[in-house]
């Protein structure tokens, strides 16, 4: 067009492009089928309104894969700083924004490391990291029960006021059978993706904070941990008599439909218990 604007040069993309008085730039860092929805809900709508919810180094292995070939190299953190930069300027009255980053295998490719190490870098604004992780078994019941009905009787995510929609997740959600000759060898899996992911953040000094899914969700008329996120990212109710269980009820869209009963949900829960008892994961029991 005659009157464009012509594109920044990228090099100076890397050191300027992220307003330090715009919307605090973060990242949600948690496994698949850990609320992560839910999550990015209410971080967004405490802190001004929700902007669009990303996933945007994939959804899956095979995306994931995808996203960082295409934007490889081991000096490429441009993917990083482009992405949060069109973010701020899309969303310029927003408290927050950024994207929501699964870990897999290619959080440790090169182009990602990158990006760590300008994370690691920045002081103003810093590009801080909310690492949520939940119970593994948990992960493992509720991918399996995503992957049995593929949609059709269980969404991913059932909005506020969808009856049959709630129903359906709820029904879905009880006496699953869940496979077990893999159950062991499943829970290692994860559970060593995300020790690594854990050390991997401490080993680069990035700034981040650590919170459970458990703590987010079942933890009562207790607030503390949602108020660790919003004391972390700067902006936000922090104070305990600003954040409510009702507040936080009211910045969610999604209902959700797991069981925290896992005997409820498990129709072999004594089968799965007679498993992992005396191993590493008993206490993943509940």
């Amino acid at each position: 067009q005659k009157n464009a604007r012509p594109c920044p040069d990228v090099s100076k993309l890397r050191e300027t492009c992220l307003d330090p008085e715009g919307p605090q730039p973060y990242i949600l860092m948690t496994l698949g089928r850990s609320g992560s929805g839910s999550t990015w809900q209410v971080i967004g709508n405490l802190t001004g309104y929700e902007t669009p919810s990303n996933e945007y180094t994939g959804s899956g292995p095979a995306k994931s894969e995808k996203f960082f070939q295409k934007n490889g190299g081991a000096d490429n953190d441009r993917w990083l700083l482009r992405y949060l930069c069109s973010k701020q300027l899309t969303f310029p009255e927003a408290g927050v924004v950024g994207f929501k980053w699964k870990p897999f295998d290619t959080i440790f490719s090169p182009s990602a490391l990158a990006a760590f190490r300008r994370i690691a870098s920045l002081k103003r604004p810093e590009i801080k990291v909310v690492r949520s992780r939940r119970n593994l078994l948990d992960v493992a019941i509720s991918k399996y029960k995503h992957s049995i009905y593929e949609g059709k009787v269980a969404a991913a995510h059932c909005m506020k006021g969808d009856s049959r929609c709630i129903e359906k997740g709820i029904k879905a959600s009880t006496g699953l059978e869940l496979p077990t000759d893999t159950l062991l060898d499943t829970l290692r899996e994860y559970d060593t993706l995300e020790n690594k992911v854990d050390k991997l953040l401490k080993k680069m000094k990035i700034p981040h904070l650590q919170v459970t899914y458990e703590r987010l969700y079942y933890n009562g008329d207790d607030t503390s941990e949602w108020r660790k996120i919003f004391k972390f990212l700067g902006v936000g109710p922090a104070n305990a008599k600003d954040l409510t269980r009702r507040h936080l009820e009211g910045a969610m869209e999604h209902v959700a439909t797991s069981i925290p009963m896992q005997n409820v949900t498990l129709k072999n829960f004594d089968a799965v218990s007679k498993i992992l008892k005396g191993t590493e994961f008993e206490e993943l029991l509940h």
